[in-house]
């Protein structure tokens, strides 16, 4: 797949197919998304957990929804937690937390979700559970290492709808001269 093609081909899928994913095609996004560049030659910067199964993973999403409706800040944002029909996960079958620096993060999730897409498989980077992971309790759980910070939640699967196209307003550029 061009890579052109794949940026702008790429959308957020919030319809999976329950169909489990290959551990050896997870593998293979994850071996993907750890080409991006780290800060210095040799460096690991990140971790990369993976929970596999609709039913758990739906589980971990109704626990996230409680959690945030208890704890989340009086602030403007979180109307999604009152959301009808509001689903963490959307139903996928394997969520992968990409843990470490923010920068180093994002790179690793952006090629995530695009060897994803060439590989036929529907991603959605997901916020709402972040309030959720940062806890002590289930960042033991999960596995996530002590000494990196969950930064980046993608919703992985094959996807049962893709939707269409938005059509994006040029962005700001602004040129210093």
């Amino acid at each position: 797949m061009d890579v052109i093609a794949a940026i702008h081909g790429r959308r957020s899928v919030r319809s999976y197919d329950p169909k489990p994913v290959e551990p050896e095609l997870i593998e293979s996004v994850i071996e993907d998304a750890a080409q991006a560049p780290p800060p210095f030659r040799g460096q690991v910067p990140w971790a990369f957990n993976v929970l596999q199964g609709v039913e758990r993973i739906a589980a971990c999403g109704a626990r996230a929804m409680d959690y945030a409706r208890d704890h989340h800040p009086d602030e403007p944002g979180w109307d999604w937690i009152e959301r009808p029909g509001f689903k963490i996960f959307w139903d996928a079958p394997v969520v992968v937390i990409i843990s470490g620096p923010v920068g180093d993060c994002c790179r690793a999730g952006q090629n995530l979700m695009l060897s994803a897409h060439a590989r036929g498989l529907g991603t959605c980077w997901v916020g709402s559970p972040m309030l959720w992971l940062s806890t002590p309790e289930v960042r033991k759980e999960l596995g996530i290492p002590a000494t990196l910070a969950p930064v980046a939640v993608l919703c992985l699967g094959y996807p049962v709808a893709i939707p269409e196209a938005v059509v994006h307003d040029k962005p700001l550029i602004v040129w210093v001269s």
